[in-house]
Parts: structure tokens; C-alpha cells; sequence
């Protein structure tokens, strides 16, 4: 029996075996063996056979609650995608290129882990189901981009608004003047 994680209202469990094998599909084409994998099996109590199966290339080292665990996942990553389809917008592209969807991707991601960065922290909800704890970074760590002469901010607040960015909006800010272009007074009509 394998717990892997904590459900709405019990422990999610069940009995699992994993075996190594040497999984083969046309091997009399290939000049040398393929590599070992692990073959994970669940077979839930009540069940006349078991129910679901999975192939590995986890080292050959792993504990079989790890193994589990990973492949329970799926779960999760599925929740996941869901969420940034529905909830951030993944879904609602309707560009026709390459670059732009990965700029939407990249924009969709990065609210996610933000939301998923306040919710470790607290910010969120009050439960945290996701089995994850907020990483420490290394004293050495520069993000892309960073200087090294620069000072590290202490964090990132989206409740606080900062110095910099209050103003006193009482009076308008002053606008220059726009320039005048010589070539918008000339005659554009051909003869």
C-alpha cells in the first residue's frame, strides 16, 4: 500500500508493484538492447485485476513511494493546464505565428507562477493541497540579467504600491509641445 497524496477528505492510497524490464516493439531492427525501464502496476483492493500500468526510465534506484508519486502526478499537471487554459488565457490565442504565441504562453506562465508564488506564500488559499514549499535561492544566484553591483529587491508585493509610483494627481503633468514638421506643410497632390 502507497499513500501519495492527500485528498478533499481521505488519504489517497492504494497498492502498487513495480518490477524492472526490458520493454521490446521490433527489436529485430535494432543493433544493440534496449535499456531497462520500470514497470509500475496499480491494483486497487476490490479489483479482480489491476487497473492501471506505467513505464519509467527512473533511475534503477528509486523508491517505489517516488515512483508513484510521479506517475500520481499527471493529476496535477493536467489540473494545471487546465487552470492556464480557462483561468489565464492560454487558451484564447488567436494569433497565427510562432512568436506570438510564445509571447502569450510566456505571459500566461508567468502569471501563473506568480499566482502560484503568492499561494505558497500564504497570500492565497489557506490550505496549500499542492505538497510544494517555496525554494530558497542560493547567496550566489544572479537572475538573467542581473548586475552584480545592483542590490537585490527585498520582494515582490502586488498589495503595495511603491514611493516611485505614487503622484500627486491634484495638477496635470506638463506635455511638450509636439515639433512641427516641415515636410507635413508640404503638398502631397501629384500633377
Amino acid at each position: 500500500m502507497v499513500t501519495w497524496r492527500e485528498g478533499t477528505n481521505t488519504l489517497l492510497m492504494s497498492r502498487f508493484a513495480s518490477v524492472r524490464i526490458r520493454p521490446s516493439h521490433r527489436d529485430y531492427w535494432r543493433t544493440e538492447v534496449r535499456q531497462e525501464e520500470w514497470l509500475l502496476v496499480e491494483w486497487p483492493e476490490g479489483e479482480a485485476a489491476p487497473t492501471k500500468f506505467w513505464l519509467s526510465t527512473l533511475p534503477d534506484d528509486v523508491a517505489l513511494e517516488e515512483l508513484v508519486k510521479v506517475a500520481k502526478m499527471r493529476w496535477r499537471i493536467e489540473r494545471d493546464y487546465q487552470d492556464l487554459k480557462q483561468e489565464f488565457g492560454l487558451g484564447h490565442f488567436e494569433g497565427r505565428g510562432w512568436r506570438g504565441f510564445h509571447h502569450h504562453a510566456a505571459l500566461c506562465i508567468a502569471a501563473y507562477g506568480f499566482l502560484m508564488t503568492t499561494r505558497l506564500k500564504g497570500g492565497g488559499s489557506q490550505k496549500n493541497t499542492s505538497g510544494l514549499s517555496p525554494s530558497t535561492l542560493p547567496e550566489s544566484y544572479r537572475p538573467r540579467g542581473g548586475r552584480a553591483d545592483s542590490t537585490p529587491r527585498a520582494g515582490l508585493d502586488p498589495d503595495v504600491v511603491s514611493a516611485h509610483c505614487q503622484s500627486d494627481r491634484s495638477t496635470p503633468a506638463e506635455m511638450p509641445m509636439l515639433r512641427t514638421c516641415q515636410s507635413l506643410n508640404r503638398n502631397f497632390m501629384t500633377k
